[in-house]
């Protein structure tokens, strides 16, 4: 773990007064991403006893890209001030100012991108689930192979926004103010919610959207119409933008959540739908040549930690040969015994 770099030499950097050794330690002690957090706590601090005027982000980020872009300086020579970012705005705001300072750092070393910057970005491996807390207390719970992007900053100020790519259950606090929370999709779907429970399916295959409380307002990318989604309420966003609205009984909606519990239900599924089930979940790149093998269905509540148990469930249910071969895995019928 990286010694703690000493405050005041972040806050000679800040006042835009940091020699060019100081600018190197900084920059060695911001290459891991717990760094970055204290970073902030002390620029908070810095700044809230030195108020600055409001940058405008945007152009105080195309400026400094344009700046690395055009000008070819010597590292030790380079240096890059708050100051420069400064616009005529006169109104205070610390949550934006500390962003347009770690746009700054991120710049001038080279070692953050801006989403990096803008955003907290949350990911899940293969089988692996994770719950996070957000700022504004509402609780998400990411599934496997999946990701959700959150503000850094603004996030309980500003309209409340996120990205998904992949499932996840959310459970939205609602605010005294019905401040808005909006979930963003792959598909530039856009889920407005306010003070509601719902699981939020988005991948490759499209966008499912189940409402178990509260109210959602649906919109895609290709209907002009935004859906208002009832408790119970299922709603699939294919490919070409069209939206598709079913009920489903209380046992449906609460099988949606199954897999916090590490467990997958099917019913009627055919198997090359649970070899897609499976790659979605646990990475692994199932091929199935035979197609009477493919239309085989499976039904049943399965839990299992791992792809290998649910592998192992599968060859035994459907007596079906399961081989690894060069990290891919082959369903195949189990060869006729001539003798």
């Amino acid at each position: 773990m990286k010694s703690e770099l000493p405050k005041d030499i972040l806050f000679t950097y800040f006042a835009g007064n940091a020699t060019a050794l100081q600018k190197k330690l900084i920059e060695e002690w911001l290459s891991g991403p717990e760094s970055l957090e204290l970073y902030f706590e002390y620029l908070e601090e810095w700044e809230i006893n030195r108020p600055q005027f409001l940058p405008d982000n945007e152009i105080a980020f195309e400026k400094f890209s344009q700046r690395i872009v055009d000008t070819d300086i010597e590292e030790n020579d380079t240096e890059f001030y708050l100051s420069d970012i400064k616009t005529k705005k006169k109104n205070l705001n610390l949550n934006v100012w500390k962003w347009a300072a770690a746009a700054v750092v991120a710049l001038g070393t080279g070692i953050f991108s801006k989403d990096l910057i803008l955003f907290e970005n949350y990911k899940t491996a293969n089988g692996e689930l994770k719950t996070i807390i957000l700022n504004d207390s509402s609780r998400v719970t990411l599934n496997a192979n999946s990701s959700l992007k959150v503000p850094r900053f603004d996030f309980v100020n500003a309209s409340r926004e996120v990205f998904l790519d992949g499932e996840a259950e959310f459970n939205v606090t609602h605010t005294v103010d019905n401040k808005q929370f909006i979930v963003h999709t792959t598909d530039d779907s856009e889920i407005l919610v306010l003070g509601t429970e719902f699981v939020v399916y988005t991948r490759k295959k499209g966008t499912r959207v189940v409402l178990n409380k509260g109210k959602v307002q649906l919109s895609s990318a290709q209907e002009s119409k935004p859906l208002t989604m009832k408790p119970g309420d299922q709603v699939t966003i294919y490919q070409n933008g069209k939206m598709e609205l079913e009920k489903l009984t209380k046992t449906e909606v609460e099988l949606q959540s199954v897999w916090k519990e590490h467990r997958m239900v099917f019913d009627h599924t055919k198997l090359g739908e649970v070899a897609t089930k499976l790659n979605e979940i646990y990475g692994v790149d199932i091929e199935i040549k035979d197609k009477q093998t493919a239309e085989r269905e499976l039904t049943g509540s399965f839990k299992a930690e791992n792809v290998d148990e649910i592998l192992d469930v599968l060859s035994e249910m459907l007596d079906i040969d399961i081989s690894h071969r060069e990290n891919k895995v082959y369903f195949n019928p189990k060869p006729v015994d001539l003798f």
